[in-house]
């Protein structure tokens, strides 16, 4: 038997339609008297205007039955015409696509009557009545709520792929929503991270089709509103796959025509929008996009919201200005300290005590076993940092780990990490920072300011608001006179920034080092090059930046580096935060060999140059960019970069780098380090694919591979390749 009748019936001064399992004599009677019913007292208007959405209760199968009444307004003569002759009435439509889609398991307020009063050809009354749904949420009701209180990534995701996945079934069963805004899908949330029951409202201007071409679906799609980069995703699970170029196309295009509509609303209906405006509650709509900031645990980063071509529209003319005059002011003077300290590379010792560093990151309830894991490096310098999203037992987890380190025997260093809302509010960002300050005080030695300031996504749009997060730091330099202050912490090779944000620090504020995130990890190898500039190069470069100019010492630290690890799909930091559907070959990042040779490359390179004061790793624990997986919460995996840094602390934490040898021209190198007792040693390796076998220069003791273990080597020859091994030598080798 069928849910839905298909022809007409007289209900009353009505013609109409009721659904099969809510037909009795108590609804027929009431739904008779519909018009005075909505205008009792009882009844409750959920929207107004033109047409009204009233909440009522009618009787049904001896029961009281929660319903939405949708009231049409009465359409002018032409488009009454129209309505009669080709598409019927709203009412009706709303009925015909209600039933389209409860029919095929699509999400929609199940069709309770359709009712239409004629008066000859003039349509004077219509109704759509549906189930009510109770607590209904819409997808912008749940998307403002987490911009405004759980700015979570993962929560982003769940709740898009809920909506995508309906979206596609919606099209899939035939029917064209041509109204698809945020405000008409809702759906209900049913735990900390999951979203369900999704369904579709206002439905009177769609169209039920037997298919639906990729200019049809675009259409729809078009009128969902996220910011550009998670639009990108949104479509990608909409298809679960790459979208076809065809569609993509047409979305793009029907989106610039929307939002040029959008622009003109209020030329053409001012009264009607200055009555919204007025009405509007801002914590009800949407905050602006360059206030939108997301957290991605499972990377450990801020989340891109927009693409760079839309993020470029909220650049302003001194960001982009101010860049290229501090640059231009800079370059010559810089470049000569460049040249100079790159002929003085590697040409005097350096004393490795104290200089590889590793980050963690409090986890609740697992400082422990990161303790534990520590103690196999020794005393190790840790940093540690604080965030201003986080809240007060968060910080707290911060403070009780920096309490821990330091009474382990760690040094420590911090940084106070920003987000939006702290570039936003001064004031709450200097009282996060003297709250931070006076909990770590004697326990900390040097504090980063801010985190990679020049990408957007970590809340920073200007130099001058960099600025602003020093002023709030810069106050308490009296109170907490034995910490010392770093940055500005920009990231990747992107000096230009670097310039701007020194140029703009406050007046009389000034850096113990210049501190900065630098990533090579595109480039693959530590030892390949981006134009004319490898590792060591970028090294040169900002040491020279730190000697050139007056607001830093002349220290230069590496505070954060890493290689992403490839199949780590969302928790890597290139995978996330939603792994494209489709084929991607190995995907982005490096297998866990590569990341371990090149992280000792990467360490040997920036301290034996003698051009980096301390390098930090980021970080200790972390499945996605770790040296240890810690994917299974019960038994963490320590991956072979753990035992490699532990195998170098051993070997070189306490010894003093000499020398630097090119090996017979293979591409082969050689650190030379030497001891408190005079003995000397060697880490060498080769950047050449095939390895390499050389007659090693000196005489041989010992060698050892990269974990500790001795290898044998015949005749003084030894196998290079590009993990790094341990070359013990006889007295002055």
């Amino acid at each position: 038997m069928k849910k839905f009748p298909e022809k007409d019936e007289i209900i009353g001064p009505f013609t109409g339609r009721i659904g099969v399992a809510w037909r009795s004599d108590g609804l027929l009677s009431s739904l008779e008297r519909i018009a005075s019913i909505v205008n009792e007292n009882c009844a409750e208007v959920l929207t107004s205007g033109r047409s009204r959405n009233i909440k009522v209760e009618l009787p049904c199968n001896n029961r009281a039955l929660t319903v939405v009444v949708k009231e049409f307004g009465m359409p002018g003569r032409l488009k009454n015409a129209m309505d009669r002759k080709h598409r019927g009435s709203k009412a009706r439509r709303s009925w015909l696509a209600a039933v389209r889609l409860v029919e095929h398991g699509v999400g929609s307020p199940e069709p309770v009557a359709l009712l239409e009063r004629w008066d000859e050809n003039r349509l004077v009354e219509s109704y759509y009545i549906s189930v009510f749904q109770e607590n209904p949420r819409s997808f912008k009701d749940e998307l403002v709520n987490l911009y405004r209180n759980e700015s979570e990534c993962e929560k982003f995701i769940e709740l898009m792929q809920a909506v995508a996945e309906g979206v596609r079934a919606m099209h899939d069963a035939g029917f064209l929503h041509n109204d698809l805004g945020n405000q008409n899908i809702l759906l209900r949330r049913t735990g900390e991270c999951s979203w369900e029951n999704v369904q579709f409202v206002d439905l009177n201007r769609g169209y039920i089709l037997p298919t639906l071409t990729l200019k049809q679906r675009a259409r729809d799609v078009s009128r969902i509103s996220l910011p550009s980069d998670l639009l990108r995703v949104f479509k990608e699970m909409y298809w679960d796959d790459v979208p076809p170029a065809g569609f993509q196309e047409w979305e793009e295009r029907y989106r610039k025509r929307f939002a040029r509509h959008s622009h003109t609303r209020r030329v053409r209906h001012p009264i009607r929008e200055a009555r919204i405006r007025r009405q509007a509650d801002r914590e009800s709509e949407y905050p602006p996009k360059k206030d939108m900031w997301i957290w991605d645990e499972r990377s450990g980063q801020a989340q891109v919201v927009m693409r760079s071509k839309d993020r470029r529209r909220y650049y302003s003319f001194s960001r982009i200005w101010g860049t290229v005059a501090s640059t231009v002011k800079a370059a010559f003077p810089v470049w000569k300290i460049y040249k100079q300290l790159l002929i003085s590379a590697y040409q005097a010792p350096v004393s490795m005590e104290g200089r590889i560093g590793i980050a963690i990151e409090p986890f609740s309830g697992r400082i422990d076993r990161q303790l534990e894991l520590l103690s196999e490096l020794g005393s190790i310098p840790v940093f540690v940092r604080f965030y201003h999203h986080r809240d007060a037992a968060g910080r707290a987890e911060a403070v009780d780990a920096v309490t821990r380190l330091h009474k382990a025997g760690h040094p420590v260093d911090i940084a106070l990490v920003q987000d939006r809302a702290a570039v936003k509010d001064p004031a709450a960002w200097a009282r996060f920072a003297e709250d931070v300050l006076e909990q770590v005080d004697g326990m900390v030695r040097r504090v980063e300011i801010g985190h990679a300031i020049n990408r957007v996504k970590w809340g920073v749009w200007e130099s001058d608001e960099y600025r602003m997060l020093c002023e709030g730091v810069s106050g308490l330099r009296e109170k907490f006179s034995e910490i010392e202050f770093s940055g500005p912490a920009v990231i990747d090779f992107e000096y230009p920034y670097v310039f701007a944000s020194l140029d703009n620090l406050p007046s009389g504020f000034r850096f113990s080092a210049l501190s900065h995130h630098l990533y090579v990890d595109r480039r693959g190898a530590p030892e390949n090059f981006q134009g004319r500039f490898s590792s060591l190069e970028k090294f040169a470069l900002g040491r020279a930046i730190a000697c050139w100019s007056r607001k830093c010492d002349d220290r230069f630290t590496v505070s954060e580096v890493n290689w992403p690890i490839r199949g780590t799909g969302v928790y890597s930091p290139v995978g996330s935060p939603y792994v494209s559907p489709g084929a991607r070959g190995d995907g982005p990042g490096v297998s866990e060999d590569d990341y371990a040779d090149y992280m000792i490359r990467y360490y040997l390179i920036a301290l034996c140059s003698g051009l980096v004061d301390r390098v930090y790793w980021w970080r200790l624990v972390a499945y996605g960019y770790g040296l240890v997986d810690d994917s299974d919460a019960e038994n963490w995996r320590v991956r072979p970069a753990f035992e490699m840094l532990a195998t170098l602390l051993k070997r070189i934490g306490n010894a003093t780098f000499e020398l630097r040898q090119e090996l017979n021209g293979s591409g082969a190198v050689a650190f030379i380090f030497s001891r408190e007792d005079g003995s000397r040693f060697s880490v060498a390796y080769t950047v050449e694919a095939d390895g390499c076998e050389l007659d090693f220069p000196g005489r041989i003791v010992r060698v050892e591979d990269a974990f500790g273990e001795e290898l044998e080597v015949m005749n003084h020859w030894l196998h290079l390749g590009g993990r790094p091994v341990y070359v013990e030598l006889e007295g002055d080798g």
